[in-house]
C-alpha cells in the first residue's frame, strides 16, 4: 500500500480501514463496502484488540441477501472452526482443576464412549495430543446438516452411524508424530466433557468459558433457540445465493459450532492475551496460558499448533489464534502474542477468506503491527486445489448398473449423470461444492488415509451417499 498520514484516533483508524481496505495498482482506495461488492459478500463483521481493549467494533452489509436487516455487532455469525479454541480452554480449566491430565490415555476418562481398537490394535491417545492434532484420528472436517433434516447424536457422529455424514471417528495414523488436523478430535473431547461434567455440552461451554467472560451473545446450542436465531445471519455461497435454511446445524459443537460475535471472541482473545502478561484475567493461569501458546506439532500454513492454537511467526510479530469456515461463513482470528493487539473478522459468505486477508493486512498496517501478514502464495494454493480436484475425479455408483460420473476440464470439476449434460462443480471448500445453478451440494467423503471412498449428494433435505467404484472402506 501507498503511505497516508497516520491515523491517529480510534475514529480515525477505524475510518481509515473502512475506506482503504486495497489500493489498486494506480493508487486508488477501494473501500470495505466496495470489496464487499467485488467478492459478493453480503454482511461482514470486524472487532479490533488495541492495548488490551476493545477499540472498536462494528457489522456491514446485511445479514441476508435481498433481505434489509443490517449486519451489526450484535448479529450472531458461525464461529466454524475457532469453536475447537474455545473448547481447548473448557478442557484446560478441567485440567488446572485435577479433573483431567494432559498426558494420561483419554480412555481413562470416557465413560458413554471410547476411542476404539484398530482389530487388536488398542490406540492410546492423550489429551494433549488431540488439542494439537497430533492423535491421528480420522475425520478433518464436517458439512453440516440442513435444519429439516434428521440430526444426528454425538454418538452417532463418533460411531459413523446413519443419519451421519461422515465415517467412524477413530485413530488411524500412528499417534504423537505428525500434525493432521482432525476435527473429528474435538468430537471426541466434545463427549469427554459431557462424561465428566454430566451436562449438556452447551451448558458446560457456558458455564467453563462462556459466562464467566460475559459472552452473553454467545451459545454452543445446536440448532441455537429461537431468541438467538433472530439474531443470526443467513450463510452464503459463492454465487450469493443463501444456504438452503439459511444456515446449517452442526452436532460436533465442539468443533464448529459456536455462534458468536466478534466482540465476544475479543473478550476470548483478550483473556488470553491478558493472563500470559500477568494481568487481571478469568480462565486459566499463566502458566497454562503459555503452554497452550507452546507449539506442539509443526502445523500447515496457518502455523504451528499449540493446544487448541495455531501460533506464526516469530520475534514480536508472533501471532496466535484460529481460522474457520463453515458452510457459508468464515472467520477470523489473529492476536498478537506479545502485545495486546488483535483482530476478529467474521463474514456470512463462503467468498470471506480473500476480504479478511486484505482486512487483517489493512489492520496491521493501520495499527502499526511488528509485521505483517505473508501474502497467500496464489500458485502454490492453485496447485494444491488442482491435487485435491483430481483425487475426486472417477465412478460413483448410485445402484448397481447406474454410475455417475466426476470429470475435470480445466480448473472446474464437472458432475454428469448418463443422459444428462455435465454440471459444473462450483468449489466451496476442499470437499464441499455446489451444482451450478442448482441447489443440490456434493461433498466429498475421504477415509483417514486421504483417499476419496464416496460422494454425499444432498438435495433439499434429502441425502444420498454415493460409494466410488473401486474404492475400499
Amino acid at each position: 500500500m501507498t503511505s497516508s498520514p497516520t491515523p491517529h484516533t480510534a475514529q480515525e483508524r477505524k475510518e481509515h480501514i473502512e475506506t482503504t481496505v486495497m489500493l489498486t495498482k494506480n493508487g486508488r482506495p477501494r473501500s470495505l463496502h466496495q470489496r464487499m461488492a467485488d467478492y459478493v459478500i453480503p454482511g461482514v463483521s470486524i472487532a479490533v484488540i488495541n492495548d488490551y481493549h476493545i477499540e472498536w467494533a462494528d457489522g456491514y452489509g446485511v445479514c441476508k441477501k435481498g433481505e434489509p436487516e443490517r449486519a451489526t455487532p450484535e448479529t450472531l455469525f458461525q464461529a466454524c472452526s475457532i469453536s475447537k479454541a474455545v473448547t481447548a480452554i473448557a478442557i484446560l480449566r478441567l485440567v488446572e482443576e485435577g479433573r483431567l491430565d494432559l498426558d494420561t490415555d483419554i480412555n481413562l476418562f470416557l465413560k458413554s464412549w471410547k476411542v476404539p481398537a484398530n482389530a487388536s490394535w488398542k490406540p492410546k491417545i492423550t489429551i494433549r495430543q488431540v488439542l494439537s492434532h497430533t492423535a491421528g484420528i480420522s475425520v478433518p472436517w464436517f458439512a453440516g446438516y440442513h435444519r429439516n433434516q434428521d440430526i444426528p447424536t454425538l454418538l452417532a457422529v463418533l460411531n459413523g452411524e446413519q443419519p451421519s455424514n461422515t465415517p467412524e471417528i477413530r485413530v488411524t495414523s500412528i499417534p504423537g508424530i505428525r500434525f493432521r488436523y482432525a476435527g473429528g478430535g474435538y468430537c471426541i473431547l466434545q463427549q469427554l466433557l459431557i462424561d465428566v461434567m454430566k451436562q449438556p455440552f452447551s451448558e458446560i461451554m457456558h458455564a467453563l468459558v462462556l459466562g464467566p467472560l460475559g459472552m452473553d451473545s454467545s451459545t454452543y446450542e445446536q440448532p441455537p433457540p429461537a431468541h438467538r436465531a433472530k439474531l443470526a445471519a443467513a450463510g452464503h455461497r459463492k454465487g450469493g445465493k443463501p444456504v438452503a435454511g439459511n444456515w446449517y446445524v452442526y452436532p460436533e459443537a465442539a468443533a464448529a459450532g459456536l455462534w458468536t460475535t466478534p466482540s465476544d471472541m475479543a473478550r476470548f482473545a483478550l483473556d488470553l492475551q491478558c493472563a500470559r502478561e500477568g494481568k487481571p484475567h478469568q480462565l486459566l493461569s499463566t502458566p497454562m496460558v503459555k503452554e497452550l501458546l507452546t507449539p506442539q506439532s509443526h502445523g500447515d500454513d496457518r502455523g504451528n499448533m499449540g493446544l487448541g492454537v495455531f501460533v506464526q511467526g516469530t520475534g514480536p510479530g508472533t501471532r496466535f489464534g484460529h481460522p474457520g469456515d463453515n458452510a457459508g461463513f468464515t472467520s477470523s482470528w489473529v492476536s498478537l502474542l506479545q502485545r495486546g493487539q488483535g483482530c476478529i473478522l467474521m463474514t456470512n459468505s463462503d467468498n470471506g477468506w480473500s476480504l479478511q486477508q486484505e482486512l487483517l493486512r489493512t489492520i496491521a498496517q493501520v495499527y502499526a503491527w511488528p509485521e505483517l501478514p505473508p501474502r497467500e502464495n496464489h500458485e502454490s494454493l492453485a496447485m494444491e486445489d488442482a491435487a485435491i480436484s483430481d483425487i475426486y475425479v472417477g465412478e460413483y455408483e448410485l445402484r448397481p448398473g447406474l454410475s455417475l460420473t466426476i470429470s475435470r476440464g480445466g480448473d472446474h470439476l464437472f458432475f454428469q449423470m448418463p443422459g444428462q449434460p455435465p454440471l459444473k462443480l462450483v468449489r466451496q471448500s476442499d470437499a464441499l461444492y455446489v451444482l451450478a445453478n442448482m441447489d443440490d451440494t456434493i461433498t466429498f467423503v475421504r477415509d483417514g488415509q486421504g483417499n476419496v471412498t464416496a460422494l454425499i449428494l444432498q438435495q433439499g433435505a434429502a441425502e444420498t451417499i454415493v460409494l466410488k467404484r473401486g474404492a475400499v472402506g
